[in-house]
């Protein structure tokens, strides 16, 4: 699906166009997302948790890391760097401030991965939650394949009315976002990443207070598979 951003994008050309959240204040965002009615960031911090420590690896990038939620997870024994990739720089500072004390390991980088994501460093685990929603499948593939990463652990958001942005008095802070929003489908993002490679190895769900639910996919990158029959794979 090609948003209207998209659209702008490409005819005027990203450096001219503002992306919606940049104009979004942390405050708002995680004011909104920590509401009793919505609890998506209290949410996402239990399965951070889970992400950090499922898999044996010494370096990771959480794509759109916002405020840092979930980054108190990060153990310094097990990882020697932590990447936290986000388009608001306001967001970076945050995070910068919050979790000085990972300095030597967590490393804040503002890149647009909607045209950028050849600025990426690389990392043996890739974290992107309520991210893929905001740049579509297609750059989220280019940044997966810019990182290397053996694993990459998703989170994503189901719908279960017409609204994807959860009531709230935060409610219009968010009306820019029609503008980049992809709808989510979990058999749409497991073919997407099967085409570059990525087999799907686990499914949580996580219900919510509002009726929709957060889903965790993650993948295991595979060395040889066939693209004309994704999901079949050959060791």
């Amino acid at each position: 699906m090609v948003t209207y951003f998209d659209y702008l994008t490409h005819i005027m050309g990203a450096r001219f166009i503002m992306n919606p959240w940049e104009e979004i204040s942390l405050s708002d965002y995680e004011n909104h997302m920590s509401l009793d009615s919505v609890r998506q960031l209290q949410a996402m911090d239990e399965m951070m948790k889970v992400q950090f420590e499922a898999y044996p690896v010494k370096t990771a990038m959480v794509l759109g890391v916002a405020g840092g939620n979930g980054l108190e997870h990060i153990n310094p024994d097990k990882y020697s760097k932590v990447y936290g990739i986000d388009i608001n720089e306001s967001y970076l500072s945050a995070v910068k401030g919050r979790y000085s004390a990972m300095r030597d390991i967590l490393e804040c980088l503002r890149i647009d991965l909607t045209c950028e994501s050849d600025k990426l460093p690389e990392a043996e685990l890739v974290i992107a939650n309520l991210f893929i929603e905001y740049v579509g499948y297609e750059a989220f593939k280019k940044s997966v394949l810019r990182s290397g990463a053996e694993y990459v652990s998703c989170i994503i958001q189901i719908n279960t009315d017409n609204s994807w942005v959860s009531d709230s008095p935060y409610l219009h802070v968010f009306d820019g976002l029609d503008t980049v929003h992809h709808q989510m489908d979990e058999d749409a993002l497991i073919k997407s990443l099967c085409e570059i490679g990525y087999e799907s190895v686990k499914t949580d769900e996580y219900p919510l207070p509002n009726g929709k639910k957060l889903v965790m996919l993650d993948f295991e990158r595979r060395a040889t598979w066939r693209k004309e029959q994704c999901g079949v794979y050959v060791r």
